[in-house]
This record gives C-alpha cells, structure tokens and sequence, in this order.
C-alpha cells in the first residue's frame, strides 16, 4: 500500500522543486507587478495608495509611451527582419560547406558569446565622432565625420545595426540546425523532376524549414522586445527619444523618477502585446498542432 502510495505521488515529488522555482521567480513577481500596477507605488513614499485604472489612463494621454510603441516596433520589425534574411543566407552557405563548416561556424557565434553591454559600449566606440573607425572608413570614402549616435536620422539605425551584428548568429544556427535536418531524399525528386536549385529552395527548403523558420523569428521577437543593455550602453533613449523603447521607458519611470506604480503598467501593457502578437501568429500557423501534423 505505501509503494502504491509513493508511485502515485512520486511525479508530483519530482516536480515540486521546480514548481517551487516557477512560483518564487515568475509568478510571483507577475503578480506582484499586476499589483503595483494599480497603485502610486514609490520606494520613498510610506503610503502606496490604490488608484485602480489611473496608471493605464494616464497611458493614452502619454506622448512618450506611443513614441516608445512606435519607436519599438521600427526597431522589433528591422532587427528581426534582417536577422531572418541574412542568418538563412548564411545557414545555407555553411550548409553547403564542404570543409572548415565548423571553424566558419565558429568565428560566426563569437557576437552571441558576448554581453549586450560589451556589445553597446564597443559599437560605442567604434562609433564615436571623433575616434571611431566607422568615420574612418567614413572618411576614407571622401565624406565628412558623421555623428552616428547624436543624429536623430542615424541614432536608430545604429541601434538596429549593433543588435542585428550581435543576433543574426542565433538566427543563423538555428536555420542551419533546421537543415541539417532535412532529408535528402525531397531534393533528389526534385532534381529528377528538373528543378532549379531557385526552385528546390523554393518548393523544398522552405516548406521543409517553415516550423523552424517560426520557432527561430518568435524566440527573436520576445527578445527584440526586451532590450535595454545595448540602449543604455549607446544612447540612454536618446537623442531626443528616437530611441526610447518601452523597456526603456520602464526602467526610465521606474528607476529614475521611481514611479513604480507608472512603470509597471506600462510592463504590464507591454506584456499584454508581446503574448497578443505570439499568439496572432501561432493561431495562423497552427503551432499548436505541431507534433500532429506535418
């Protein structure tokens, strides 16, 4: 009776540290951000008082939240994008490698090893007016010194270009992992049939790697969402809010002028559009059934 006893509670055993886990750092804290979200929440303040829906109305009126909305999905939209095209360009290439796949592979993935701040503050530098290579190579294309993280027209675009030299390697090794798993058999019907090598990567690959390919752009676009390291590092939001995006705003309301309450609304919002567009997207791609059809 008591092995039966400990085979039926055996799983929960199993699971209850990691349950433990979950509930400490992930449900807590949201609940705990939900809270707060509807308070005037501040570190220096003894009083949290409760204001119910004020931090949320205060959004709609909030020019610097719908730049932060507009400003994250230039940036959520480019990075991604490029990241997807030139990191299935560059897994197809490394796929089609005869020898030295791994040492290309691995001079690749040296961006991904290394931390978004040393990543800001390098491109920082390499960017600077005065010193910076960018302007070297600049000038030596017979234009003047361009002032990369300063300019408004350029400060976002720098941005996008730093994160997508960081992240197009993670975009890349999952492509290529997809590849690698495709079987070789749909390619020699297609090339019975006549087919292109266009029209195999067309009709074969694509389809072959659409899971994949979805896997790889979800996982990128949460990411993108998040970013702060590399802003903090490059621009702090400026100039002028070009790029101030809503991670940074959090962190802006929360810790600077510590509008706690104010800050957790907009992750709150922030939250709501990232699972909404997850979840646009794997309704349209029937994700869910995924292990049931293929």
């Amino acid at each position: 009776m008591r092995n039966l006893k400990l085979q039926r509670s055996g799983p929960y055993l199993v699971m209850a540290p990691g349950m433990l886990l979950l509930l400490l750092f992930a449900i807590y804290p949201f609940i705990f951000l939900l809270t707060i979200s509807f308070q005037e929440y501040s570190p220096i303040q003894a009083v949290k008082p409760f204001v119910g829906l004020d931090n949320y109305a205060q959004l709609a009126k909030d020019h610097n939240f719908w730049n932060a909305v507009k400003v994250t999905g230039i940036f959520v939209i480019s990075t991604v994008g490029l990241e997807f095209v030139i990191g299935l360009a560059l897994a197809v290439i490394l796929n089609q490698l005869k020898w030295g796949q791994r040492i290309f592979q691995s001079i690749i993935l040296i961006p991904i090893a290394m931390a978004p701040t040393v990543v800001g503050l390098m491109f920082r530098f390499m960017m600077n007016e005065q010193y910076g290579v960018f302007n070297y190579f600049v000038e030596l294309l017979g234009f003047s010194r361009t002032a990369w993280l300063s300019d408004p027209q350029l400060a976002l675009p720098a941005l996008i270009l730093t994160d997508v030299w960081q992240w197009t390697p993670f975009m890349m090794i999952i492509l290529l992992a997809g590849l690698k798993g495709i079987p070789d058999e749909p390619y020699e019907a297609a090339s019975i049939d006549g087919a292109s090598a266009w029209q195999s990567f067309r009709y074969v690959t694509i389809p072959q790697l659409s899971k994949i390919i979805i896997i790889a752009l979800l996982l990128r676009t949460i990411d993108a969402f998040r970013i702060y390291d590399t802003i903090y590092m490059m621009t702090k939001g400026g100039p002028i809010n070009v790029t101030s995006t809503l991670s940074w705003i959090v962190y802006d309301k929360g810790f600077k002028f510590l509008e706690f309450g104010y800050g957790a609304a907009i992750s709150v919002v922030m939250l709501i559009l990232v699972v909404s567009i997850l979840m646009f997207v794997l309704r349209k791609i029937d994700l869910f059934d995924m292990g049931g059809r293929s």
